[in-house]
Order: C-alpha cells, then sequence, then structure tokens
C-alpha cells in the first residue's frame, strides 16, 4: 500500500498521533466490541503512540472504554464538545482557556447542556422528535443495545443531545430553527445530534494537534478514522484519513486526498488498516 501523505514527512525520528471514532470504528456497531482491534491497540500502547478517541460518547462513558483498553490519553467527547487531558500528561503545559477539572485539563468548545436541552425542548413544539433527556436509561439501553449501566452513563451529557426524527423530511426546517439558536445538527450511525454551531471534530482535533505542537515540538503524522457523516471533519483535518464501511450501508460516499479504505467493518477493519498503515510508515517490524 502507498500511503499519498497530504505533506512531506521526515520519517527520522517521526512522531505519530491517532485520532478514531469509536462506534462503528474502533467499536464494532452492533455489539460494542474492540476485540479484533486487540493487536494494533498493543502495538501503540507498547510504541506509546497517542490513541485518542474522538466520538459523540460522553467523558464517563470513555473513561470506562480506556480503562478496559488500558489506555490513557486525552480523548474528544460529543462530537467535539470538550478536550480531555489527563492531568500531569507528559509534562504538557496548558494556556489559559484549559481548566482544570478533577483529574483532567479540560478545553471545552462546545455549548453547555442546560442550553443544549433548552432548544431542544423548544424543537420539540414543533417537530416529532425525542431526544436523550426525555428517555429513562432503559429506553435508550433498548434502542442502542448498552446495557443499562452504560446506558445511564450515556445520558451524562456536558455538550450535546442525541435524539431521533421522526420524519427525516422535517431536517431542513428543524436545522434552520436551530442555526438561529446558534446550534446545528449533525448525523452520526445510529442518531443526529443537537450542538453548537462552531463545535465538530474537526475544530477539536485541531485543538488538539496545536497543544502537542506547543509541548514536543510538533512534526507530528496524524491519523484519522472514522465511519459516519460526522466523521467528515475528523477525516478532512489529518494526514492520513481511514474510512471504514458501515456493516450494512457499506462506505460513506466521500472523496478525500490520500484516503485509506479499510477492508472490514467495525474492530477487525480497524486492526487491518492500522497494520497496513504502520508496517508502511515504519517498513520495519521495531513497532
Amino acid at each position: 500500500m502507498f500511503l499519498p501523505l497530504r505533506r512531506k514527512v521526515d520519517r527520522d525520528g517521526m512522531k505519530i498521533i491517532i485520532f478514531t471514532d469509536l462506534d462503528g470504528s474502533l467499536l464494532n456497531h452492533d455489539d460494542y466490541s474492540f476485540e479484533g482491534a486487540r493487536p494494533s491497540l498493543d502495538r501503540l500502547r507498547e510504541a506509546r503512540i497517542p490513541l485518542i478517541f474522538v466520538t459523540s460518547k460522553t467523558r464517563s462513558e470513555v473513561e470506562r472504554l480506556q480503562d478496559a483498553m488500558r489506555i490513557r490519553e486525552p480523548f474528544i467527547v460529543e462530537n467535539g464538545g470538550g478536550i480531555f487531558f489527563p492531568g500531569n500528561y507528559r509534562g504538557f503545559s496548558f494556556s489559559g482557556e484549559c481548566l482544570k477539572d478533577g483529574d483532567f485539563v479540560v478545553l471545552a468548545l462546545g455549548v453547555p447542556y442546560d442550553r443544549i436541552r433548552g432548544v431542544f425542548v423548544t424543537m420539540k413544539s414543533r417537530f416529532k422528535i425525542t431526544g436523550y433527556g426525555d428517555l429513562s436509561p432503559e429506553e435508550v439501553a433498548w434502542l442502542t443495545g448498552l446495557s443499562t449501566a452504560e446506558a445511564r452513563r450515556a445520558k451524562v451529557r456536558e455538550f450535546s443531545e442525541p435524539f431521533l426524527l421522526e420524519s427525516v423530511e422535517d431536517l431542513p426546517a428543524l436545522e434552520g430553527l436551530v442555526k438561529q439558536k446558534g446550534m446545528k445538527i449533525v448525523r452520526g450511525g445510529r442518531f443526529y445530534h443537537l450542538i453548537g454551531a462552531g463545535q465538530d471534530k474537526g475544530a477539536a482535533v485541531r485543538g488538539v494537534r496545536d497543544i502537542y505542537r506547543r509541548n514536543d515540538g510538533g512534526g507530528h503524522i496524524a491519523i484519522g478514522i472514522g465511519d459516519s457523516e460526522n466523521d467528515l471533519p475528523l477525516l478532512q483535518t489529518v494526514d492520513i484519513p481511514v474510512l471504514i464501511p458501515h456493516a450494512e450501508r457499506g462506505f460513506l460516499d466521500v472523496s478525500l486526498p490520500g484516503l485509506v479504505k479499510a477492508r472490514e467493518s467495525g474492530c477487525r477493519g480497524w486492526n487491518e488498516a492500522m497494520r497496513r498503515i504502520l508496517d508502511e510508515l515504519f517498513q520495519t517490524d521495531r513497532i
């Protein structure tokens, strides 16, 4: 495989950052398993290559997944709403925009949930929509296939409201309404998401790359992995974009310079694509 990188790369002393979507990418769409990705996950951990989750999931959900994968790296939640760096991460220093929040240094890019929810309630008066805030943990579990405990974590929102739309024909009018409120709608794998107008996965990825650049001199190759429409800003921001096919719908209709397409869906496709890319970048078995 030949990687037509978007910029010239010095392979001596090369640094890599990997940004990955979760649902439908690193995690299977149906059972949320990451077992098929373990070989590449182990390889990245041993090489100390940062693996940064960029997801619509919440902080609580990501913390649990990082524990399960034995990862302690920065992460981006709720479609770019917040960037979280572990405290004392690699000796990094942070700008005044970043705030200490428990064990994390946080850069909030999104709109607070109470404001998001207020706009959503207004939307409900005109459109047939159902958000996470309207559902019990049991109902979220039924819709998503999560356990009830996982659904409770998914409901602890800080920057976004996932929702179901009864009629897709209402979407243009709905988008017009939320635009007037300084917000927008993005589509994920299962739900639409109401978020702040200035927030997306790409903006958050750029924010993370800036923090790395200020702290360790930059020169990174950024790999980005996703499968859905809300991953496009992520894929457009990195040096090596990787597209995972949906198990039923196949590949998202997108054309990007240097795009790498995985050969399978879910975590097995994630693992296969990651192995190919790392093998080519390093052209050696040392990583």
